[in-house]
């Protein structure tokens, strides 16, 4: 298998930032976690999850099991402020119901 050469400016991750976002749809499992759509920036993105953490909620990003290993199909890197405005916006939308 190949290796790639990264450099250092490659690794630096950088948040997006949010100009807007709305959540599209919603459904609560049993369990408490929450599926999501929502467009952000213009983008549609499907089926990231809020999560009931131990230390609070969070938003999981889409993926599948390959073997031992998981593979995010897309993952967007935000600022907590961001996640925390998502987090209420699709409990918000859970309560239009």
């Amino acid at each position: 298998m190949a290796t790639r050469s990264r450099s250092k400016k490659a690794e630096e991750k950088k948040n997006i930032k949010v100009e807007s976002f709305e959540i599209r749809r919603a459904y609560e499992f049993k369990n408490g976690n929450v599926s999501f759509d929502m467009e952000l920036n213009g983008i549609k993105f499907y089926s990231a999850t809020v999560v009931k953490g131990k230390n609070g909620d969070f938003i999981s990003w889409p993926q599948r099991k390959v073997e031992e290993d998981y593979f995010s199909y897309y993952w967007i890197p935000l600022d907590q402020e961001d996640i925390d405005k998502i987090i209420d916006a699709v409990y918000d939308k859970l309560d239009e119901k």
